[in-house]
């Protein structure tokens, strides 16, 4: 099974990002937009890894 480059940048990203920021996001006294933002830095990467793809390779 290939994976495309995009999808394990998003992989990767994914997993990093929970293992730095479950304690941010946890905090009670926290924003709550924390986890939002988390979510949109890892739809942000995977966009611009797919940007780069050819369109003869997807």
């Amino acid at each position: 099974m290939y994976i495309t480059r995009s999808t394990l940048l998003l992989l990767m990203f994914s997993y990093l990002l929970f293992l730095i920021s479950v304690d941010w996001v946890s905090q009670t006294d926290g924003a709550w937009y924390r986890p939002f933002i988390i979510g949109l830095l890892i739809i942000l990467i995977a966009a611009f890894c797919h940007r780069e793809q050819n369109s003869d390779d997807l």
